[in-house]
This record gives C-alpha cells, structure tokens and sequence, in this order.
C-alpha cells in the first residue's frame, strides 16, 4: 500500500519532495488501495439565504482507488492564516478566512467503513453574521478547508475546499416562464396549471398573489409578432395554493369553464406581485407566465388533401405538395412553378385544402422557406368552398416576411356558414406580384391547418 502523509501546515508544502503531487501518480487512481480527495474542491461558490436560519452545506469526502471495500481515515480541518498565506501566495489568489462567528462546523477525523465511498462534514453558514464581516473589496472570503493525517493516499489536487458565500436574499418565481401552450379540444383538458417555486429547503406556510397582467401579453405579442388576446372572463377560475412546509412547489390552477370557452387562440398573463413571506422576494425574471388556451383543433394534413394549379415542374425545387407537412428543413418545401401558363389573374397561385369534415373557424401556421424568405407571402386571400368548385372569400392576410424559417400564426377566422374546402390564395410575394406572370412565385417550408 502507498501511502503520502501531508502535515497540517500548508506552508510546509515545498519542502515535501516526495509527494504523489511530484510524481503524478494520484492521476492513476488504480496505482493506490485507497485514495481521498474532495469531491468538489477548490472554490465552492455558496449561496447563503437570509430566511432568519443558517444555510446548511454538506462537503462531501470522496474514498476511491482500486480497493473500495478498504477501511479508511482522514482529518478535515480549517486553514489557519499561515497556511493560508502560503496557499495565496502560491496560487495567486487572494483568499481571507471568516471569522468562526460565521459558521459551525464539526472537524476532526473522518473514518469510512469498508461499504462507505464518501462521508460529509456539514456546515451551517450564517448569513448575517457573513454579511457584516464582507468589508473588504476585492477579497474574496472563504471558509478554508483542508485534508491531512491520511491513513492512505490523499489526491494533492483535490485536498484543499474554499467555501466562497454570497448572502442572498430568497425569491419565489414560476418555474417555467414566457408562453406555456395548451391545446384543449373537445375532451380537454380542462384544468390547466403553473408552478410557482422556490430554490431551497421550505420550512414555512406562506401565500403568493397571482394577477391577471395584460400588460404581460402585450409585450409577448409585441416581442414575437402574435396577436393573442386575453380569454375572456367568467370563461375560468383561478386558484393559487399556498405555499406548505416541506414542499417548494405553489401550484396555480387555472379550470376552464368548458360550456362556456370560445373558439379560437387565446392567453392568461400571469403576474406574480407579492408573497406575504417577510424573508422572501418576488423574482422579477421570473415573475410571469403566458398560460396559453387554443380551442381550436389541428388538422393534420394528407397529400390526398392537397392540390395546386401551379406546384413547381420544370425543375427539383422542394418535395412537391408533400413539403408543406414534411418537417422543416434544407430543401423540404414546397414551391409554385416559376412561369406557369397560364397565369390565374385572380387566384395566382393557390393551393386547396379538402377537408376532413366541415368547419366554421379557421386558423393556420405558416414558416417561409428554411433557406431564405426570398419568395414569401405579402399578399394572401383565403377562399372557402362547399363543393371545391364555388369560393368565398374568407379573409385576407399581410405578410412582411424577411427570415428563412420564420413562423406566422394567423388569427382564428370565422365563417358562418360551414365549410368543406380551403384555398390557399398567395396573388403577391417577395418575388412579386404573382398574377402578371414574369417569372413571379412563392413557397412555403411548412404549414399547419387548424379548424372546429
């Protein structure tokens, strides 16, 4: 068995020629029996929260080397100030112990049984006895930590931990922030839901607010060129459980009023704008959440629904009509003939969707080309139609595409009399006006259709 003793003192270090430092050997964990080292060494970074109580940090002693069933022993003690020193001058960093008002900790000798390949020294950390004895700028405080007295082998790169806190003060946020969607057909679901969490240990009984902030929705819009709009009241409840302790979760319930939800894409902003906890800060990063509520069904699309006056023949641009539901990627598009003949002067060049079933509202997810959006949509008329032959126009739609790739949703559209077919009517794009022919198109790199 190899065996490396290391004396307290770290100032002692260059006089202790012999190490398993010098000779690499604690890089080849099967050359020893047993082997200890920290397994977080080095600079600990800490986060030390203000809630009335200690923070508590387990530093955890790592037994490894070719025989783990081996007994075990090493002490775990404090750097004094002249080991310190010597360590500071040595790795060039600037390190100054707390004073021992700013924690407790239990050193001493670790002893590891033959089934143990780690044991911890806990440490309670006192934040604000920390807080008031952080002075100095430019110094970085620790708590030093050092290993000494093996029985065995001690890995010399891993032997020393410095316990760096930062006095924080805690938050409470959503878990998951921006827009949360939520697809609710005919079945549901109904109950929908956010969590409001916090980032260590709860040991209290407290309760958040929760608003509805439309101010939060119109920013979303603004950000991402959507035009979502706040469902309506009376539509659902809002509920938000308390804080409980021992758990770190608060959910917020959102039950929709399923007689009463309109048909379309709709959003609840939430906002979170205080907790009657005293210790606690609301995060403002995370302070809101879009709880998205679409009642509108996607309608997967089949090339047996699918036909066009003008998909691209005389040459291999795209996949044909199977780009528009063929994934989004380099090449999977679909593209409209270049200069075909003749030119539709009022349709330009469309593509029509036979439904599986009749509908009344309409909404679509258009992405330009994965390439470029050299050919995108400006100008879109869409057409509805009983027997595939006869069209009303139902909207139109104006584009300002300019990204390859980028994602358009359209509002929901409202037809009162029930409809079968769908044309999808492009008359101007980027490459221009589509109906005066001169080589003028568009493509498309995906599209999705929804209806009820």
């Amino acid at each position: 068995m190899k065996k490396n003793i290391f004396i307290a003192s770290l100032a002692a270090l260059s006089l202790v020629a012999t190490t398993s430092c010098e000779d690499g050997k604690d890089e080849f964990l099967s050359d020893f029996s047993t082997i200890l080292y920290f397994r977080d060494s080095g600079e600990i970074a800490v986060n030390v929260y203000k809630t009335g109580m200690d923070t508590e940090y387990d530093l955890s002693v790592v037994k490894a080397g070719s025989d783990l069933g081996a007994t075990a022993s090493i002490s775990v003690g404090l750097m004094d100030d002249a080991a310190l020193a010597a360590y500071n001058a040595a790795q060039g960093t600037n390190y100054q112990a707390l004073p021992e008002q700013c924690y407790t900790v239990q050193t001493g000798e670790l002893a590891f049984a033959a089934s143990d390949l780690y044991r911890t020294v806990k440490v309670s950390l006192n934040p604000d006895a920390i807080e008031q004895n952080m002075l100095a700028a430019g110094t970085t405080y620790v708590v030093p930590f050092e290993l000494f007295n093996a029985t065995d082998s001690i890995n010399s790169e891993k032997r020393n931990a410095f316990l760096v806190p930062s006095v924080v003060i805690p938050t409470v946020g959503f878990e998951t922030t921006g827009f949360i969607g939520n697809n609710v057909g005919d079945d549901g679901p109904f109950t929908l839901t956010a969590n409001i969490t916090m980032p260590i240990k709860n040991l209290w009984d407290f309760n958040c607010e929760v608003e509805i902030d439309e101010s939060v929705l119109d920013e979303y819009n603004a950000a991402n060129g959507k035009t979502l709009t706040v469902l309506e009241e009376g539509t659902y409840t809002l509920e938000v459980a308390p804080f409980v302790s021992g758990t770190n979760v608060a959910k917020v319930t959102i039950t929709l009023d399923k007689e009463n939800l309109p048909v379309g894409q709709f959003a609840v902003p939430l906002r979170i704008t205080r907790c009657d906890n005293t210790y606690f800060q609301v995060n403002e990063a995370a302070s809101t959440c879009i709880i998205g509520v679409n009642t509108i069904d996607q309608i997967p699309l089949s090339l047996d629904m699918l036909s066009s006056n003008a998909t691209v023949t005389s040459t291999v641009d795209g996949t044909g009509l199977k780009g528009l539901f063929d994934g989004v990627g380099a090449g999977l598009h679909w593209h409209s003939e270049y200069n075909p003949t003749p030119i539709d002067a009022v349709y330009g060049h469309y593509i029509d969707i036979k439904l599986p079933y009749p509908i009344n509202n309409f909404a679509y997810k258009f992405w330009t080309r994965y390439e470029n959006a050299n050919a995108a949509p400006k100008t879109t008329v869409i057409y509805t139609s009983n027997d595939g032959s006869t069209w009303t126009e139902l909207a139109t739609i104006e584009n300002n595409f300019s990204q390859p790739n980028e994602e358009f949703d359209s509002n929901v559209m409202h037809s009162d009399v029930a409809f079968s077919y769908v044309r999808f009517s492009v008359i101007i794009s980027n490459n221009g006006d589509i109906r005066q022919g001169g080589g003028t198109c568009w493509n498309c790199g995906e599209l999705e259709i929804y209806g009820k």
